[in-house]
């Protein structure tokens, strides 16, 4: 296929993680967990940067919960930090490979598509 590899530091910039900070915190920025990591914003970002570079960084604990609305469910979630992680990767890296190979019609999350169209 051709697809560069790239390195961790050309992924995990501190622009990076704050650009992701920015997506994930939207209409989740009156929960206390957002509202902790921003509080300490910067250095919390240099310390992602810092345990992603010396790969010592780890996933967190998922947080189980329910939801009712439309029916009742079983939520599984990451700690904040690690969806900036996750929202930085993606961004970064796998939109860019997997936006070309997406029939037309599928309009989960992708720019201009789904609810945003």
């Amino acid at each position: 296929m051709g697809f560069k590899s790239m390195k961790l530091e050309e992924i995990f910039t501190f622009e990076n993680l704050y650009r992701a900070y920015i997506e994930c915190r939207k209409s989740k920025q009156h929960k206390g967990e957002v509202i902790r990591f921003e509080t300490n914003l910067s250095n919390n970002i240099s310390t992602l940067l810092k345990s992603i570079k010396t790969k010592k960084y780890k996933l967190g604990k998922y947080k189980e919960f329910l939801i009712y609305e439309p029916k009742k469910r079983i939520i599984e979630a990451l700690p904040f930090k690690d969806r900036v992680v996750i929202k930085c990767f993606c961004d970064v890296v796998l939109k860019n490979k997997i936006e070309k190979k997406l029939i037309y019609d599928n309009a989960a999350c992708r720019k201009n598509k789904g609810t945003a169209k």
